[in-house]
């Protein structure tokens, strides 16, 4: 429990180390400028830019340029700090939206030639292609491998030269290279063949993140850890993470943790994943294979996941879920070995008596699971007591409907990157038998039913409900609501969005020592307490984010203010019985176009009422990657409880 809190709270000095890192490349600049040539061999088929210019931002950083340009030193610190992209085109007003279906008018055409380009990590962006990356910013990109162009054709494209256009692949194409955790940005364009009406060119535009990364924590000389991530390795796509733990008065003073994934393996959209952790009371050892269904034309989905654990003295909590005390610190501890292994495998058929618009984007999906838990070490386990500890073997079948698209938007999560919002429905049931040495053989049957869309100029709606009950009487069920906004001005400038999310869990007659919590993203962010446990909850959080055309040393700004409230308790007492616990902030996010970094905040908080946690909070850290849900249906699952 200490390394898993410690892990969820340890994001500011990653933080710091982005920051730390931008300042090196800003001194390095007066140190080395290095001149390179530009070989671009596409620049007669790039298209006309998109642009993100306002005229009065252009008046100012013409003016200032024209200042520093009068002395070399300062000339030379205007373009390391200072992005000259109002100057670029004369295009206009800066993106709020983006075109919805760019490929409609070239459906049925036929592929002649693929053309793949690959942008610099530093000083180019896709949503301007006339943008150029300075010395500078050359001499650092010169540092990271991109993706080789053969890894992109033959791992991340559905389509080849000879292909007719189809509108649905090209947008799916286009949103899973968004997705993949090593490219910062991708776009698909058609380029028209003038001489011959019915072919057309594509050109596939993407730009890497920085690959490599390190950042680390100390508290004492004696105590500190070091992550290196290499996020691309030698342009494989492949991504590999080692994490280094140092503490000088245990024995064995070195803790490591590895985790080594591969993407795509060739064009099978298979994804393979190796883990390795050595610790000094726990080892686990993992190997996993999934391909989803990635898009709706993808028929066949199926995982499979091998793991060894080793918990050589495992902390569990004497809780029942009758009573709760807030000081009750009661605690076991014991040996927990165990292995797993987890199968399932999926089918997706069209529906043939839907019309042709609604066939190209929905599938009936049919699935089985089969998942064997086994512990070697354990304590002692009945119907009554440790009951998450019981050898278990599932056998699931899942029938589902999913109907599911995509509107691409900006200014949602990100900061001007192209954002995938999924829109559509799905329905599922979920049957199947458990047994175990705890209940011995008990039949379990879930439903799960979504739906999201965007509702008129109001903004887009999301819920969810996922209910599930075991023949013994064990229950689980969970509600859950997104809604955000559509964009709205404030003052010419500045677009705002407002966010609201519900959250609610409810279980019967669960096991002993199994809670659920309010913590982080599952009620308030930014808490990690021990104390807000039980065995059902109730969260809502507002935010309101103000996207900012400010741009200061290269910086994009959106000043945001939060509220969270939550409930939770055990299950003997009335949900809304006592004031909900609160969350109140106020901060800044920043993300720098040229840094391709995650996005950060510095943000103030106040909790008038949350149990061991400080009143007033400071915190400057990477922010959640909230990311909407989609309605793709994966293996058949048990409810989860949390």
């Amino acid at each position: 429990m200490k390394r898993i809190r410690q892990n969820y709270s340890n994001s500011v000095n990653h933080a710091m180390k982005k920051f730390f890192l931008m300042c090196v490349l800003l001194f390095c600049s007066f140190l080395s400028v290095v001149k390179a040539q530009d070989k671009d061999s596409l620049q007669q088929i790039t298209p006309a830019p998109v642009s993100m210019k306002s005229e009065k931002d252009s008046l100012i950083f013409t003016n200032l340029k024209q200042k520093f340009s009068k002395h070399k030193l300062l000339r030379k610190i205007h373009d390391v700090l200072f992005r000259d992209v109002y100057n670029a085109t004369t295009a206009g007003d800066e993106i709020v939206q983006i075109e919805d279906d760019p490929f409609k008018e070239y459906e049925g055409k036929v592929i002649r030639k693929i053309y793949v380009k690959r942008l610099r990590v530093f000083g180019e962006t896709i949503a301007d292609t006339t943008r150029k990356a300075n010395n500078l910013e050359r001499f650092v990109s010169a540092f990271h491998a991109n993706t080789q162009e053969s890894i992109i054709r033959k791992s991340f494209l559905m389509f080849n030269v000879g292909d007719i256009i189809d509108v649905d692949r090209l947008r799916d194409n286009e949103r899973l290279m968004r997705q993949s955790t090593i490219l910062h940005d991708a776009r698909i364009l058609v380029i028209p063949v003038p001489e011959f009406p019915n072919l057309v060119d594509l050109l596939v535009l993407t730009q890497d993140i920085w690959s490599l990364i390190a950042d680390g924590e100390a508290s004492s000389l004696n105590n500190f850890s070091l992550r290196v991530r290499q996020a691309n390795f030698r342009g494989w796509g492949h991504s590999w993470t080692n994490t280094f733990f140092m503490n000088t008065l245990e024995r064995p003073a070195l803790e490591y943790r590895s985790n080594y994934t591969i993407p795509y393996i060739g064009r099978s959209f298979v994804t393979g994943q190796a883990e390795f952790e050595h610790f000094r009371n726990s080892s686990h050892y993992a190997l996993r294979f999934s391909r989803p269904f990635l898009t709706p034309e993808m028929k066949v989905a199926g995982g499979l996941l091998v793991s060894k654990d080793y918990n050589r003295l495992m902390t569990f909590r004497a809780y029942d879920g009758t009573t709760f005390k807030q000081n009750d610190s009661t605690e076991f501890r014991f040996p927990i070995k165990s292995s797993l292994v987890d199968f399932w495998i999926a089918r997706a058929y069209r529906v043939h008596f839907l019309s042709e618009e609604a066939q190209s984007r929905s599938r009936f999906i049919i699935g089985i699971r089969f998942s064997d838990i086994n512990y070697q070490q354990r304590p002692q386990v009945s119907a009554d007591t440790n009951q998450l500890f019981r050898n278990q073997r599932n056998y699931l079948v899942g029938l589902g409907f999913s109907n599911r698209k995509y509107k691409r938007d900006v200014l949602i999560y990100g900061f001007g990157l192209t954002e995938d919002v999924p829109y559509g429905y799905l329905a599922s049931f979920v049957t199947g038998l458990e047994n175990s040495d705890a209940f011995g053989n008990r039949w379990y049957a879930g439903l799960k039913f979504a739906k999201g869309e965007y509702i008129g100029k109001a903004g887009y709606l999301y819920g969810l409900v996922n209910m599930g009950a075991y023949s013994n009487g064990t229950t689980g069920l969970s509600i859950e609501s997104n809604y955000f906004s559509t964009l709205h001005t404030f003052r010419r400038r500045t677009q705002v969005r407002h966010f609201v999310n519900l959250r609610y869990a409810f279980g019967t007659n669960r096991y002993t020592g199994e809670f659920i919590n309010v913590n982080r993203e599952n009620g308030i962010l930014d808490v990690n307490s021990d104390r807000l446990w039980g065995t059902k909850k109730l969260g809502v959080s507002y935010q309101i984010v103000f996207f900012s055309r400010i741009n200061f040393l290269g910086f994009r700004m959106a000043p945001f203010f939060q509220t969270d409230f939550a409930f939770v308790t055990p299950k003997n007492e009335f949900l809304l019985n006592k004031l909900p616990y609160t969350g109140v902030g106020l901060g800044i996010r920043l993300r720098n176009e040229n840094l391709t970094f995650s996005t950060f905040q510095i943000k103030f908080s106040y909790f008038p009422n949350l149990p061991n946690v400080q009143t007033l909070n400071a915190a400057f850290s990477d922010t959640y990657n909230l990311r909407l849900r989609d309605f793709d249906i994966a293996a058949p699952e048990i409810v989860p409880f949390k």
